[in-house]
């Protein structure tokens, strides 16, 4: 029998485009647990404006978050691992894969926090997770 070495490569899925936060879900909770509770201090407005801007080429990211508090840009190629620092300030050794069409990445510092990013139509479901707590910010793509 014959098997051929070559294997049909996964689709990559493209998360190009600025994505503007619609809605969360328990996102106070994960802040807690990510964290702490001594750097919640107050209820998050609903209205809080949160803009992700992505740029990707294959493999190659550019992820720009826009928030109140400030801008956090990251470069990165998935399968590769680099050192960040996370938002309390401590560094972590972080790592990305695609998991079924998913973008993952798990930064392990003093406490693991897993992000995975998917597309569902025309939304962009990040799911954030840290010890117990889940949370999950829908953002819809900005039509210019």
């Amino acid at each position: 029998m014959n098997q051929s070495p070559t294997t049909a490569a996964a689709p990559i899925t493209d998360f190009s485009g600025r994505w503007v936060l619609e809605r969360t879900e328990y996102l106070e909770e994960y802040m807690k647990q990510s964290l702490g509770t001594d750097h919640v201090k107050h209820k998050f407005p609903k209205d809080m404006t949160v803009l992700n801007v992505i740029s990707q080429e294959g493999n190659s990211f550019r992820l720009k978050v826009i928030t109140p508090g400030g801008v956090n840009e990251t470069t990165f190629d998935v399968g590769e691992q680099w050192q960040e620092q996370d938002s309390t300030g401590d560094t972590c050794i972080v790592t990305s894969k695609w998991l079924n069409g998913k973008l993952v990445t798990i930064a392990e510092g003093k406490k693991t926090v897993t992000v995975s990013r998917e597309l569902r139509g025309e939304y962009m479901i990040t799911t954030m997770k840290c010890k117990n707590a889940t949370s999950r910010c829908i953002f819809s793509r900005e039509i210019s």
